[in-house]
């Protein structure tokens, strides 16, 4: 995930990522999450276009990136994903 995040930082996709580790408050709460910050939403479009060549470069084929996938699985659980908008104020 680190070496993904950063060659798509050296590329400019994402502006900067981090891990934070939280105390679920249940078993459907995370304990870990990984965010990933662009620049803006329009930096979200066509992203996948943008940045399969970087991730067939670092891990090979689709094919692989899936199998590596489902071995990245078998040590957590997914809850899923979420967008979150910084507010700035004035």
């Amino acid at each position: 995930w680190k070496q993904m995040n950063e060659a798509q930082k050296a590329a400019g996709l994402i502006v900067d990522y981090a891990v934070y580790s939280a105390a679920p408050r249940s078993p459907q709460d995370a304990d870990i999450y990984l965010v990933t910050v662009y620049k803006n939403m329009a930096a979200l479009d066509d992203l996948d276009a943008k940045s399969d060549p970087i991730m067939e470069k670092l891990q090979g084929s689709l094919a692989e990136q899936n199998k590596a996938y489902v071995e990245r699985g078998k040590m957590r659980t997914v809850l899923g994903s979420q967008l979150i908008r910084e507010a700035v104020l004035k």
